[in-house]
Formats: structure tokens, C-alpha cells, sequence
């Protein structure tokens, strides 16, 4: 018989009489507003029902029933603090009662299973799995961009379009940000916050189920885009235009009852000779008539750069190209697509591009541009700063002496709050 033991980490405080416990867990940047229903049903039970211990091996027999005082208990509340800013958010609070019968309608599913279910997941825990010899569910993909071990040999990692990016902007920042989660909490500019929330709305409505379409749904104006999100009035009017822009080129349209719609579908590769783990997460995945096509959005107030490729522009549509051409999403790249859908905030101007990733020539490009930026990186281990304009925007500038100093030597008149722009994992939405 297997026996579980339900733990809690945080700061735990207690009245002198027991009969109210906190409990405040942190966050590392700023305190969460919100955690899943089952996160925190799990917690307070055992906030209510458990009993502080010391550290134990794994081995060493369970703790003792919980005492008489621990049963005393009417009320918990559970908070959330941010580490980085000093910022609290109330989560909960709760008597016994309410607590127990959350536990038993959100937490007591999850927890069931998370014992019971042994089907695989892969994606970022593949990088710790000690399994991963003998996975038959992580697809391999050896040679995916013609990428050479680095020397000295490093642990396995896991690498996105995200990180290459980052890290081709300055190395010191994907450290810092990526491996030390160090950000400093900066606003992020008023195009920043427009693209996350069309993408948003997208994700919503591109969810639902059954499938529909978004040119069979009412458009949403300035107002409706405005009560559903924190964009100002202008930010507001720029997304409803970029949400009607999409009707016209919604990739629903027309897709049969049988097909398949995979709204931020993590796709996960393995590629053995570097044991590196790749991660995409595409905007959208989803099949037509036997075609498996690939859809990432972009919102823009600029055009498409005329005089370099959209591979190289947008290097997560060469990152699809080579995972259909390895096999890892789809049996056949000849009967695939890499899509770009190019929402602009005027009327008439967005844009909907394909690429073949059956195509040779497409495929060799789409290797040069992941392994331009990819082998720096694996390469890398000093991770020094490289300075220039981007430091008025940087996520980590706060730890980095060097980007202090740039900044310091070469202010920035037209952002004078150092509100920063756009960095690259923003583009991407953080998926991968």
C-alpha cells in the first residue's frame, strides 16, 4: 500500500490560541491577485487539519496525528507576497467547514489525479526526467538544426524561441531573467499590453467549444474590448480594429466538425546529440482536411519588414518549419503549413503568409536562422552583458551594472518613466 503525506511551504503563523492560521506564500516578482481553486483548497485543508513538523529523510516514518489544537481551528487565510516588490494580495479566508467542502469538490480530484494518472506530459520537466531514455511519447528529433555539442559538456537544458531570442539580445539578461527569474517589474509599454490582450480574447474564443468561427460572432468595439481588459481608450479602439481585422482571416472558417483546434498547444522535442530539450508553444495548432497547419499571430502598428524573410523576422515560424519537417507534429511536412497571421491596428492592412515546410529551400533557411541563434547559447557560459539601446528596456537592468551604466551614459528622452519595451519572450507571449 502506498501512503501520501500532503505538505505545505510558506510562512505559517498562528494565533496564541490556534483558532486563526496564515499562512503567506511567495511569489518571486510581484504578489499573485489569484491562484487555482485546487492550489488553494489544498492548501487551507491543510492549514485546518495538519501540525508544523521538523524535516524528515523519506524514509523515516510518517508524523504523528494531528493534535487537539490543530482541531481548533476556525478560521485560515492564506496570502500571497511579492518578494520583489513587497506586495500582498488576500486569497483566502475561510472557516473549517467551507474549507473541507472545497477540498472535496476542487483539491481531492486533482490530488486523485496526480497519484493515479500515469500518462506523460512532456515539455519543460522533461529536462529533470530521469526517464527520458525510455519515453516513447517525447518525440526525437536528432539533427533538428545541424547544432554541435557544446564543450565542455553541460547538463541537459531546455531551449525556446523565447530563450534564443533573449539571449541574442544580451546574454546577461536571459540569465538573469530565464535561470535566476530576476525582473524588475517595469510596466510594459501600451503596445506590449495591446498584444496580450487581442491575444487573450483570441485564445478565449478560439477555445470554446463547439468550434465557431469568428466572423459568425458579433465584432466586439472599443467598449466591449475596454470593460474586458486594462487597455486605455486608444489601446482599446487599436484592438477592436485588430479583433475585425482577424474575422477575415480566422483560421475556424470553414473547418469541419472532426477537425482538431489546439489553442496553445506546447509541442516538445528532444534532441539527443545536443540533450537539449525543445520547447514551441504555437498560437494555435489545428487541422484541415488532413493538413496540420501551424498559426502564429502578431499584433503591430508597423508593416512586415520588406527586406528580410519572415523566417528571420519571426524566428518561432522557422522553429515550426524544422518540427514538421522532423516528424514531430504531423507525419508529412509536404502536407503541412507554417502560418503568420499580421494584425495591424488600420483597416485593410493585416496579413495572412504561409510557409512550406515541405520545401527545401525553406527547410535549409529555417536551420541557419535556429542555429545562428541557438549554438551562442549553447555555447555560452559567462553570459556576459552586451550593452546598447535595449538596456533602457531591460527586464534585469536593476542587477546589471553594465546596463546601469549605459543607461546612466545614454538616457533615453522619449522614455523618460523607463518604461520598457517589448522583449522578445513579450512577442512570443511567453509560449515557448
Amino acid at each position: 500500500m502506498r501512503q501520501y503525506e500532503h505538505t505545505l511551504w510558506g510562512r505559517m503563523y498562528a494565533s496564541a490560541d490556534e483558532t486563526v492560521r496564515d499562512v503567506w506564500l511567495p511569489s518571486l516578482g510581484r504578489a499573485k491577485s489569484a491562484r487555482p481553486d485546487a492550489e488553494l483548497a489544498a492548501v487551507s485543508q491543510v492549514m485546518v487539519q495538519g501540525q508544523a513538523t521538523p524535516r524528515r529523510r523519506a524514509r523515516d516514518l510518517p508524523p504523528a496525528a494531528a493534535t487537539e489544537g490543530a482541531r481548533c481551528t476556525e478560521r485560515v487565510r492564506v496570502f500571497d507576497v511579492g518578494c520583489a516588490d513587497g506586495s500582498a494580495a488576500t486569497l483566502l479566508s475561510a472557516g473549517p467547514g467551507e474549507v473541507q467542502r472545497s477540498f472535496t469538490e476542487h483539491a481531492a480530484p486533482a490530488l486523485l489525479a496526480a497519484a493515479a494518472d500515469d500518462r506523460t506530459q512532456p515539455g519543460e520537466s522533461c529536462v529533470d526526467c530521469k526517464a527520458i531514455a525510455g519515453c516513447a511519447d517525447l518525440r526525437r528529433a536528432p539533427g533538428l538544426w545541424g547544432g554541435r555539442p557544446s564543450a565542455p559538456e553541460r547538463r541537459r537544458r531546455s531551449v525556446s524561441v523565447w530563450d534564443l531570442r533573449l539571449h541574442a539580445q544580451c546574454p546577461a539578461q536571459y540569465h538573469l531573467v530565464r535561470h535566476l527569474h530576476l525582473d524588475d517589474l517595469s510596466a510594459e509599454n501600451r503596445g506590449a499590453r495591446r498584444g496580450r490582450a487581442v491575444d487573450a480574447w483570441l485564445d478565449a474564443r478560439h477555445g470554446d467549444r463547439p468550434e465557431r468561427a469568428c466572423r459568425d460572432r458579433d465584432v466586439p468595439g472599443p467598449d466591449d474590448v475596454r470593460a474586458a481588459t486594462d487597455l486605455d481608450a486608444v489601446s482599446a479602439r487599436e484592438a477592436a480594429v485588430m479583433l475585425a481585422e482577424h474575422r477575415m482571416l480566422c483560421p475556424l472558417t470553414g473547418l469541419g466538425g472532426n477537425e482538431q483546434v489546439l489553442v496553445q498547444h506546447r509541442v516538445t522535442a528532444y534532441v539527443p546529440e545536443l540533450d537539449v530539450v525543445v520547447l514551441a508553444t504555437p498560437d494555435l495548432v489545428y487541422t484541415h482536411r488532413g493538413r496540420w497547419i501551424w498559426r502564429e499571430t502578431k499584433t503591430s502598428a508597423r508593416p512586415l519588414p520588406e527586406r528580410e524573410s519572415l523566417l528571420r523576422s519571426f524566428p518561432q515560424l522557422a522553429l515550426g518549419v524544422l518540427l514538421f519537417h522532423a516528424g514531430v507534429l504531423g507525419d508529412d511536412p509536404r502536407r503541412s503549413w507554417v502560418e503568420l497571421e499580421h494584425l495591424r491596428d488600420a483597416p485593410g492592412h493585416s496579413r495572412l503568409e504561409r510557409v512550406d515546410p515541405g520545401r527545401a529551400e525553406n527547410v535549409e533557411e529555417a536551420r541557419a536562422v535556429i542555429a545562428e541563434l541557438a549554438q551562442p547559447l549553447l555555447d555560452d557560459t559567462t553570459y556576459e552583458p552586451r550593452t546598447g539601446r535595449h538596456c533602457h528596456g531591460c527586464q534585469a537592468r536593476r542587477w546589471c551594472r553594465a546596463g546601469t551604466a549605459y543607461v546612466a551614459d545614454h538616457p533615453s528622452p522619449s522614455d523618460p518613466a523607463q518604461q520598457r519595451e517589448p522583449a522578445p519572450q513579450e512577442e512570443d507571449c511567453a509560449r515557448g
